[in-house]
């Protein structure tokens, strides 16, 4: 048998930091996790899978915004080689002189960007104060070996998928977290939102938004512009989706707990932001059908964008595979699946609210 494929991840170029809305409103459901450091005079802060940093930043702010006078902190940004590094460096730049300032008073920071996978060590161990891992905890070390059906409902289609990579993803979160605390000083706390499934089976259901997507590969099947062998690797996306009760079990594994004491766990249902502006959009339309197709068009876009942004270039690793590796028409067959997708948005999913649930963790660092 031959050796599992190791992951080449990164998110659609120059497209995350604009179209990662839904990530972002994660990311401000764990800000009041985030422990105060008044005391502390240098403060090192990594953020694991930081992609092109739009979603790092606030959470900088909140806890730059607790250092004492004239501290200093070591920023670390780390994620894939195929990353976005340039994005990454200017979204960085653009921001260092308010986050030298968060505390009313200078700061000194020292700002690295580490491209490298989390799945092995970053930085030297017990070095880092605070780590965080936004919306980045589910991805696999390695692409799965499974058959999918892309065709079924979007719903059925989770619920397959999850169950077909739990047992991955229960290895690899393990692993990622063995080696966090490696890296986090004793004493020290690890903050993660992670996206998964519905925390018990009478909880609401979640939809990412991609039924749209799916519908519009279908036309393309039925137009020649992609085939169902196709469709069929775009169901190898590798990331799991864990409930919390998926988390919690790995927060019991021996090596983990050995490790970490879980100050915080918690599933939240996370709307994506465009929903509440079309609501508000459809009740100022009132009668207005001009109006309201508007608003809905505008929802749509913004939820074929996330996922397009998220996902897109997986999808043209995919399509290289059958097509040849010198294939360069992705970014052309990207744009015209966006406009499919919310054209099929527009007409037959103009009232699916997308929503994720996000288990949040808050860990500390135990001594020893």
């Amino acid at each position: 048998m031959a050796s599992p494929q190791a992951v080449r991840m990164a998110m659609r170029e120059k497209e995350y930091n604009t179209n990662c809305s839904m990530q972002h409103a994660a990311m401000l459901r764990a800000l009041d996790l985030l422990p105060s450091y008044p005391t502390t005079e240098h403060l090192t802060v990594i953020d694991y899978g930081c992609s092109q940093g739009a979603n790092s930043i606030p959470a900088l702010k909140r806890i730059l915004s607790s250092l004492p006078e004239n501290a200093s902190a070591t920023l670390h940004f780390e994620d894939t080689p195929q990353n976005d590094f340039t994005t990454l460096a200017q979204t960085i730049d653009a921001n260092l002189p308010a986050l030298s300032k968060a505390n009313g008073s200078p700061l000194t920071l020292y700002p690295s960007l580490l491209p490298t996978s989390f799945f092995r060590p970053v930085v030297p161990p017990g070095t880092v104060d605070l780590g965080l891992a936004w919306s980045c905890l589910t991805y696999l070390s390695h692409q799965p070996d499974l058959a999918l059906d892309a065709t079924v409902t979007p719903a059925d289609f989770a619920v397959a998928r999850a169950k077909a990579l739990a047992s991955a993803g229960h290895r690899d979160l393990t692993q990622v977290l063995v080696l966090r605390g490696a890296e986090i000083k004793p004493g020290g706390h690890l903050i993660a939102a992670i996206g998964g499934q519905p925390p018990t089976p009478d909880s609401e259901a979640g939809d990412t938004g991609v039924g749209s997507i799916t519908a519009a590969m279908m036309k393309f099947v039925a137009r020649g512009k992609a085939t169902m062998q196709e469709l069929s690797r775009f169901a190898l996306w590798p990331a799991s989706d864990p409930s919390l009760g998926e988390v919690r079990k790995v927060l019991e594994e021996p090596s983990v707990a050995a490790l970490w004491e879980v100050e915080h766990l918690e599933a939240k249902l996370v709307v994506h932001p465009a929903w509440e502006g079309y609501g508000t959009a459809l009740e100022e339309a009132g009668g207005d059908g001009n109006r309201a197709r508007e608003a809905r068009e505008r929802y749509i876009r913004a939820v074929v964008g996330y996922l397009l942004a998220a996902s897109g270039w997986f999808w043209v690793e995919k399509l290289k595979e059958t097509r040849g590796r010198d294939w360069d028409g992705g970014e052309a067959w990207l744009r015209e699946l966006e406009e499919e997708a919310v054209k099929e948005g527009v007409e037959k999913f103009g009232e699916m609210k997308a929503r994720l649930w996000y288990t949040y963790l808050k860990l500390k660092r135990r001594s020893g």
